[in-house]
């Protein structure tokens, strides 16, 4: 069976319709264009569509910004922020004195369970990391580590007073390995749960204690011992083990770390036969935000992956391939306004640097965005992540009633990372009284649906061929696709326009005879 395929002239006025990747612009709705429309073409026995290509906002899982601490605080019933867009992903940290309260062999999952459900409920899914320590730079650092294990660790005292347990104690290490442990029994489950931190370690669960240590707070600075802080530096490796092997199907990732040598860290979280992605906080931070000599955006960043290709993650710029990478924001927007007189220009500087790093997800502190940034959030949106684009679908016109019928198609990934959840292609024939009459979910899966290499590049086309088996009874078909989730749920919207329910698209019509 022949497959007809649109001409290469056709595809290049397509893609200068809709606007070439490879524009460079710091204005990222060039990429699209709503003037151009679905198209129909037959050749004799087979028919192609070339749908609709969108120019919207997709809200779907695992992508975009997150609120935080908050379900939706767009519409929240108590502190709405319309101004904060819709989201897919709830971030949430607890504390471990809330999950393990009496003693080792206790814990109480009971809020991260609730916030699930209600997550759930919102067709949400959540982010989460624990954390054994919150701002180091005041108040009772240890009351956030349980009683009991407060009782049988040591630690030292900050200049401060803070207390900094010795996070690389055998005691520290055993009770930590038993609570990941059990929580990846609980909830490593990528239906319900976008990634988990590598945390738990220094202020906030960031691997840092610069507010206990100002100006020397940098982990790697310890490694040797002389102040006393950790008992065996080395044995810091050991959380991403811990993590690694009790998650190993909702996505890790680590705290990007410092430039400091003794830090290792990233690197071997990052380059581990199942590697976790990376998270840094403090986007934002560009020359002239807190100095114009050093920022986390122009040298913080940079060094950090630099010093963990440097001890084993050769990779580590291309790690977006197979892990998430995920930023928060220094600040909120609003701070970025009234302290430091951002631009737009500015904002859409900061986002793009969030792209060229192959982003999924920013944390922006569910706070209110100034009017004057919308336009450059709404475009950031529009490429966070993956953005899926059926380009073409092409199938007989008439098949015979339960016959294998042919069906190839072609893709786009027009966003900037991967999915990280192996959704995988289905199909489904509707009738005119729009009764499902089959439907068959596919083995292939979205996983290696990878975009352009470069935020302004182009973006490979996908090439799909499936065989299906086609309804028992006679009559005329709506075709319709979907990507679907292990439950066979359709969550993923699609870049098209085109008439859909429930995420199940209508492409095509077929004739069963």
């Amino acid at each position: 069976m022949s497959v007809f395929k649109y001409s290469p002239l056709f595809f290049s006025l397509f893609l200068a319709a809709c606007g070439s990747d490879s524009e460079d612009s710091s204005d990222t709705s060039s990429y699209c264009d709503t003037s151009m429309g679905s198209r129909v073409s037959e050749n004799g026995s087979m028919k192609t569509t070339f749908p609709k290509i969108s120019c919207q906002v997709l809200v779907n899982p695992d992508m975009g910004f997150t609120d935080f601490h908050s379900i939706s605080i767009k519409d929240n019933q108590w502190k709405p922020v319309p101004s904060y867009p819709e989201t897919s992903t709830v971030y949430y940290r607890w504390d471990w004195s809330v999950l393990q309260p009496t003693d080792a062999d206790s814990f109480d999952f009971s809020e991260i369970e609730e916030v699930v459900t209600k997550a759930q409920n919102a067709n949400k899914k959540l982010a989460l990391r624990i954390v054994a320590m919150e701002n180091t730079g005041y108040g009772a650092a240890e009351s956030k580590l349980p009683t009991w294990l407060m009782n049988t660790i040591s630690g030292t005292d900050a200049p401060n007073g803070v207390f900094i347990p010795d996070y690389t104690s055998s005691e520290f290490l055993t009770a930590a390995n038993k609570l990941i442990t059990k929580l990846g029994e609980v909830f490593d489950d990528p239906d319900l749960i976008t990634s988990i931190d590598i945390g738990m370690v220094g202020s906030w669960g960031e691997w840092n204690l610069e507010d206990a240590y100002p100006g020397d707070g940098t982990l790697g600075l310890y490694a040797s011992g002389e102040k006393g802080l950790f008992s065996n530096f080395s044995r810091f490796s050991e959380y991403a083990d811990m993590f690694e092997s009790a998650f190993t199907q909702v996505p890790r990732v680590m705290l990007i770390g410092s430039a400091n040598e003794n830090e290792t860290f990233l690197a071997q979280a990052t380059s581990s036969t199942n590697p976790a992605g990376w998270r840094a906080d403090c986007l934002g931070d560009k020359y002239g935000y807190f100095s114009n000599s050093w920022s986390h955006m122009d040298e913080g960043y940079p060094e950090a992956l630099a010093n963990a290709e440097q001890h084993g993650a050769p990779d580590i710029k291309s790690i977006w391939k197979q892990a998430p990478v995920q930023f928060e924001t220094c600040d909120d927007m609003t701070v970025w306004k009234t302290h430091h007189s951002y631009t737009i220009n500015d904002v859409t500087e900061v986002f793009n640097y969030a792209l060229d790093h192959h982003a999924s997800l920013i944390n922006a502190k569910s706070k209110p965005i100034p009017d004057e940034f919308q336009p450059a959030v709404q475009e950031v949106l529009k490429k966070l992540g993956y953005r899926f684009e059926l380009i073409s679908l092409t199938h007989s016109k008439e098949v015979l009633a339960s016959s294998s019928m042919s069906i190839t198609s072609e893709w786009k990934n027009s966003g900037v990372a991967p999915s990280y959840y192996p959704y995988r292609l289905a199909y489904r024939f509707v009738d005119a009284s729009g009764n499902v009459k089959a439907k068959q979910e596919t083995s292939r899966n979205v996983l290696d649906w990878l975009p352009a290499e470069t935020r302004t590049g182009t973006a490979p086309v996908i090439n799909i061929h499936d065989d299906i088996k086609a309804p028992a009874s006679t009559g005329i078909y709506d075709l319709q696709v979907a990507l679907v989730n292990d439950l066979g749920h359709a969550h993923i919207k699609l870049a098209i326009d085109m008439l859909q329910e429930n995420n199940w698209y209508t492409i095509s019509s077929v004739a069963i005879k």
